[in-house]
């Protein structure tokens, strides 16, 4: 063979080595925990990250190893946890104690521990919690708290703490740092402090691709976030902060009211191409009011879809999206079905119902729209 073949074949063998790791995906699975969270992020490079890990139960522990088979890993990276309500972060423990998880990332101490009975009697907090006694001894050796603008160190993609603890990042999020029309129809709530408003909130950067995971983040910590400057800027997938849920003041108390999330701020700020609702079919947040987080979320300027873990009965057809976006329709038995989303770096992604092989393909944005600021519609 003529060293000019040998020569050929070998930058042939380069071109085709970098034309499969470009063909490499970022992806997301939006795994069925009933009421809770359960979002793993599978790298270009194989490295893995739970983005919460749902509610106890051994099902649920076993809905998030079928979906690591089905991504091809055998440890998780990095499990961050948002906050600590049981939907969030209930099988970590039992979780780590079938697969090696490296690192454990949340917000530091547990604020609803060690309060007063009259405090926990009205806003739902803690004297003690067995759960998260048992969560500290599992991460104990392993443990990253997180402040607002610190990275998760994941290979070739950028994933970027925006909130933790009550706090939020001060300076913007590249893409970010635009006045926000919608400021002007999101008035400031009450404030909390709560769990949820701790909330360690995530955005994942790959490429153009880029995803917003905010966990229960409340109100007002999300107005300061989004107002009057909007610090995160643009993303192409959202997670419903909260599960959608939604509270108005006829129907709740102030404190539950000041709970709430998802506001006009966050969503028209972040300009969404796809949303994705974690929840289960009777979950009390949701209603077909106008003024709920799916309304406002469904009706937000360059929305396309919302995917759905479950059918929410409460909210009729007017409040769910058509069936084959919706992964598991009713009550369903221990193995839940999951959405796949996954992401090239052009920005352009796919998303697809374990269910029913339902998957639809989004192109990338083009540059015009990615710097198109939403105008501000109707809202509260």
């Amino acid at each position: 063979m003529t060293r000019i073949r040998i020569f050929g074949l070998y930058l042939l063998s380069i071109l085709l080595a970098g034309s499969l790791f470009a063909a490499k995906t970022l992806d997301i699975y939006f795994i069925d925990a009933d009421l809770g969270n359960a979002v793993m992020v599978v790298t270009p490079a194989g490295q893995a990250m739970m983005l919460d890990t749902g509610q106890v139960g051994e099902k649920y522990v076993n809905r998030i190893l079928e979906a690591m088979k089905v991504a091809g890993v055998k440890q998780l990276d990095y499990v961050v946890v948002s906050h600590y309500h049981w939907d969030h972060y209930g099988t970590v423990s039992e979780l780590a104690k079938k697969v090696p998880i490296l690192h454990f990332v949340d917000h530091g101490p547990n604020v609803d521990l060690n309060r007063d009975a009259a405090h926990n009697e009205k806003y739902g907090g803690n004297g003690s919690d067995p759960q998260y006694e048992e969560y500290a001894k599992t991460i104990a050796d392993r443990h990253i708290v997180a402040k607002p603008g610190d990275k998760i160190p994941l290979k070739g993609v950028d994933v970027t703490i925006v909130t933790s603890a009550g706090d939020q990042i001060l300076e913007p999020l590249p893409g970010g740092g635009k006045p926000n029309s919608a400021c002007a129809i999101t008035h400031p709530r009450v404030d909390d402090d709560s769990e949820d408003g701790q909330s360690v909130g995530r955005v994942v950067t790959y490429g153009k691709f880029r995803y917003a995971d905010l966990g229960d983040l409340t109100w007002n910590k999300s107005f300061h976030l989004f107002c009057p400057t909007n610090l995160v800027g643009t993303v192409d997938a959202y997670l419903i902060t909260h599960h959608g849920d939604s509270h108005e003041l006829k129907d709740s108390t102030i404190w539950n009211w000041g709970r709430s999330s998802a506001p006009p701020a966050e969503v028209l700020a972040l300009h969404p191409r796809v949303a994705f609702l974690s929840a289960n079919e009777d979950y009390i947040g949701r209603t077909s009011d106008d003024s709920t987080a799916w309304q406002v979320t469904k009706h937000s300027p360059g929305l396309e879809d919302i995917w759905q873990t479950h059918y929410a009965t409460q909210g009729g057809k007017r409040s769910n999206s058509p069936e084959q976006f919706v992964a598991n329709m009713h009550t369903v038995g221990d193995k839940g079905c999951y959405i796949k989303l996954s992401a090239s770096p052009d920005g352009s992604f796919t998303v697809t119902n374990s269910r029913n092989g339902f998957t639809k393909k989004y192109p990338a944005r083009s540059a015009a729209k990615q710097q198109t600021t939403p105008q501000a519609g109707k809202g509260e």
